[in-house]
């Protein structure tokens, strides 16, 4: 159990793979736990009417502390914003281009077309029914994939017979180069979580701003209690957001493999 939770403190996108409710109960009771211990503890060991003699110029550098926390979580959560809109335009990009060989494979004449088809539909059919659910379990994935790693090389054998068959061919290994290069943009997309550096910055950023603001002099415990976990709750909601966003195949958000179902209802016959 002490394991779990130590790996949790430094990896929260360990929880990307629990429902997202599950790991919002989960992050949101130990942050007001350790709140409400930290508030508790400051009034044991700190007198109120010291705490208050010192709140002007707690309260300003609270401001400070809490500023500087809200702009780095901002921060952290328009990365992983962004982080997840890239890799769904990856994801829309390599369906695009799948279909793209698809046509040009089609509008190519020769005893290795059927062949080239059957190539590209293997693909799609390996990414949707072996891939995303790999990716969803965050297990690696081979780069060099087998239908179109044959789908290349007889590419690259073909030697057009004529000027329309040429262009083709052209645009044909033109797709084929991109595709692979968007296909190792996906699996880089879906390996690569946050730092634990930057984890560890966040949880003891918000540490820090709920213990320093367990220093300022509040008459009331249950009001400042009630403040501190209102606070904890607040910063635990974005760091929920940046979990939910840091890996953009896992979780109940994960990026959904309809851009390639949709390509594949299109070369498969009805």
């Amino acid at each position: 159990m002490f394991a779990y939770l130590k790996t949790m403190l430094m990896h929260p996108s360990t929880l990307v793979g629990l429902p997202i409710w599950v790991a919002g109960l989960l992050m949101g009771g130990l942050a007001v736990v350790g709140a409400v211990v930290i508030e508790l503890g400051a009034r044991r060991t700190v007198p109120l009417k010291l705490r208050q003699d010192h709140s002007a110029i707690g309260g300003a550098m609270f401001t400070v502390i809490g500023t500087t926390y809200a702009v780095l979580l901002a921060f952290v959560a328009s990365l992983a914003w962004e982080s997840y809109n890239k890799a769904q335009l990856i994801t829309d990009e390599e369906a695009s281009l799948v279909q793209n060989v698809y046509q040009l494979v089609d509008g190519l004449t020769g005893p290795e077309m059927p062949s080239l088809r059957q190539d590209i539909i293997s693909y799609a059919q390996v990414v949707v029914t072996q891939e995303w659910p790999a990716q969803a379990l965050a297990h690696s994935i081979d780069e060099d994939q087998k239908d179109l790693a044959h789908l290349a090389r007889t590419a690259l054998a073909l030697r057009p017979g004529n000027i329309a068959d040429g262009n083709l061919h052209r645009l044909l290994l033109s797709d084929l180069d991109r595709l692979q290069s968007t296909r190792r943009a996906r699996l880089f997309a879906s390996r690569t979580p946050i730092p634990s550096i930057i984890w560890f910055v966040l949880i003891a950023g918000g540490g820090i701003t709920v213990a320093f603001g367990s220093f300022l002099g509040a008459p009331s415990l249950r009001m400042h209690l009630a403040m501190s976990s209102l606070l904890t709750i607040s910063g635990v909601l974005v760091l929920l957001v940046v979990i939910a966003l840091s890996n953009p195949f896992r979780g109940d958000y994960q990026i959904s493999p309809e851009p390639f179902e949709r390509v594949l209802s299109h070369m498969l016959p009805s």
